[in-house]
């Protein structure tokens, strides 16, 4: 059906549920072959319907062996939930493996990592506090408080800690 032919849907589903179409849609019909198709497809299925309603009617029964396929069914999904968590046992036995061997790892190559020379030491500290000549000219009234900042791993706070003798 054409865009244009929408308007059309519901009288062509009424024609083919009744059997009887309007003059407007009879005309439309004349001159629209997607129309006339679609209510033959109505049509069509309505027939099939038709034709299994008396089944319906008469209670027809499923086959002999519905119950035990549909029995089956569930038991086949019961045990694949069953599964399901033994799954999850192994991938969480697996990835504590895995994070356990990364771990036995960094810390063996973290003990057999190349130590640093004394000399390479004092002239990475030498260079780490080397000025520049023009930082005597940069001098703000913050530097003192910059450079009195604490180090890596000390605290802001110079709290003397009590000792049992000062109390």
């Amino acid at each position: 059906m054409k865009n244009a032919c929408e308007k059309w849907k519901d009288l062509l589903l009424d024609a083919a549920l009744t059997g009887s179409a309007t003059k407007d849609l009879d005309e439309h019909l004349q001159s629209c072959g997607k129309c006339c198709a679609q209510l033959d497809a109505f049509r069509a299925r309505r027939a099939r319907l038709d034709a299994l309603l008396p089944l319906v009617a008469r209670e027809a029964e499923p086959s002999a062996d519905f119950r035990a396929r549909v029995l089956a069914a569930a038991e086949s999904v019961s045990e694949g939930r069953l599964a399901k968590p033994w799954r999850a046992w192994i991938l969480a036995g697996v990835t504590a493996a895995v994070a356990i061997a990364m771990m036995v790892g960094l810390m063996l190559l973290r003990k057999n990592g190349t130590a640093v020379s004394e000399d390479a030491l004092a002239a990475a500290q030498k260079l780490a506090e080397w000025r520049a000549p023009s930082d005597g000219l940069l001098k703000t009234p913050g530097q003192e408080i910059l450079n009195t900042t604490p180090k890596l791993g000390n605290s802001y706070l110079n709290v003397p800690v009590k000792t049992d003798e000062e109390e």
